[in-house]
């Protein structure tokens, strides 16, 4: 659970590019569990997801379509099990909480 969580967090941080396509599917499945559980990301965390989509040329699929990769579907799952509190929690100690709402 805490490997999603630091991928997540490393997505928001500008250390993006250094990300890999199915980081990128895995971030995307915590993201939306987040966003659909909890409060959600603000904006400036929706452009950090956005410029590493855009990276892997990701940009020009559906993000629903995407949210239906295996990889997605199990971070969605992890991200279920960690919680809302555990994750937002954990981006604060990362120093990455300004991007959760």
């Amino acid at each position: 659970m805490e490997k999603i969580l630091s991928i997540f967090i490393l997505s928001l941080s500008l250390n993006t590019h250094a990300m890999s396509p199915n980081e990128m599917l895995v971030i995307i499945g915590a993201v939306k569990y987040y966003n659909e559980n909890c409060s959600g990301l603000n904006t400036a965390g929706y452009h950090r997801m956005n410029k590493g989509l855009k990276r892997f040329k990701m940009d020009r699929t559906p993000v629903s379509v995407l949210e239906q990769h295996p990889l997605a579907v199990s971070s969605y799952k992890t991200a279920e099990k960690f919680g809302c509190a555990g994750t937002k929690r954990e981006a604060h100690k990362a120093g990455f909480g300004q991007y959760i709402n």
